[in-house]
């Protein structure tokens, strides 16, 4: 897009922002300064970002069926040509887990503001870092999913498991869950809640994104690895920890792990393994070592199909923060996921003295 029009865009979002707020999106007020994560907090940056750093910042973006418009953001210093530079892709697919869109945008802020969005100051070597890598982020994969949330986080204060997970995949109207699906057309089965985890992609049809390619989320993540070279894809979730569990954090290998080439198989686990040491070294309880997902087959096919080629051609993991439990308030969920980040750009680029973790 041409920047007349970026400016134009830009200027017209804040306008509607500053009319609308939180109106359209569940009506609550925002959380914390410091907690981006609705679609009328997360544009007008991302696009006050792109104005103000045009030799760092480039966007993709693609319209939601419900008139959002979801961001792949990638940041690097552009006058430093790509040779060499290791490309690494960031993701968030699950409106029910603001934190991975919180801990992005934070970390896009030291990127380039050099600061955090609380106004700390940032220690990374921002300069070195985008002279040796392009980063791109998509921090909310599912918009429309997010507008409709009603609350801006889930610390466990509000809500138990259970009811925290009606809004996240819905509910029937004896009150159960309805079963988790990758796709469902409300002329066949409309729950008496949709859960906030579905993006409405047609007049009849919704999708969980990161199990159905024909997502928004999916879109952005195809085109960005369309770019060759992605050194590593780090898939951002948050997950209860249910039941009796002391733990906070957790890598997730690709379910077929055991069958990728063994490059592929090597970095998955020393990456893994360095978020896990990042995660002990901030105070967290992960599990201990990376674990192989384990979904049953019922969603396994779902990740068959969408993430198959993916996994054989990238290095990948999914890295899960504790959510909806006061043992991981907000904050702390925020900081575990940006732990997670550094240490995966910190992994594959090497860090000074060390060994890059590495497929290529």
């Amino acid at each position: 897009m041409k920047s007349w029009l970026w400016l134009a865009s830009f200027a017209a979002i804040l306008v509607g922002a500053a009319a609308a707020g939180h109106a359209a999106e569940g009506g609550n007020k925002p959380a914390a300064s410091w907690w981006l994560v609705r679609p009328t907090q997360i544009e007008p940056k991302i696009l006050g970002w792109k104005a103000k750093y045009p030799r760092l910042v480039s966007l993709d973006a693609l319209k939601t069926f419900k008139g959002h418009t979801a961001y792949a953001v990638t940041v690097t210093d552009r006058t430093v040509g790509e040779a060499g530079k290791r490309r690494l892709l960031f993701s968030q697919p699950h409106a029910h887990e603001p934190a991975a869109t919180a801990g992005m945008m934070d970390f896009l802020a030291r990127l380039l503001d050099r600061k955090h969005l609380d106004g700390r100051p940032t220690e990374l070597a921002c300069d070195e870092l985008l002279r040796h890598a392009v980063l791109t982020f998509i921090p909310i994969g599912n918009p429309d999913g997010r507008a409709r949330a009603p609350e801006d986080w889930w610390d466990g204060t509000k809500y138990s498991n259970d009811e925290f997970l009606k809004y996240a995949f819905g509910c029937e109207a004896d009150g159960r869950r309805p079963p988790r699906v990758a796709r469902f057309d409300v002329s066949q089965h409309r729950p008496s809640r949709i859960g906030i985890a579905y993006e409405r992609i047609n007049e009849r049809e919704y999708v969980e994104p990161n199990r159905d390619s024909e997502s928004t989320y999916f879109k952005l993540v195809h085109r960005a690895l369309a770019k060759p070279g992605c050194a590593l894809v780090l898939d951002l979730h948050q997950t209860e920890f249910g039941g009796k569990s002391k733990q906070n954090a957790m890598v997730l290998l690709p379910f077929m792990q055991k069958e990728l080439p063994q490059p592929i198989q090597a970095t998955n686990r020393c990456v893994g393994e360095a978020v896990i040491e990042a995660w002990r070294k901030v105070g967290a309880n992960p599990v201990p070592t990376p674990q192989a997902l384990k979904y049953g087959e019922d969603q396994l096919r779902y990740f068959r199909r969408c993430w198959s080629d993916i996994y054989r051609s990238t290095p990948c993991l999914n890295i899960e923060v504790q959510i909806n439990n006061v043992r991981t308030p907000p904050r702390r969920q925020m900081e575990l996921i940006e732990t997670a980040i550094r240490a995966g750009v910190e992994a594959v680029l090497g860090p000074q003295g060390g060994e890059a973790c590495s497929s290529r």
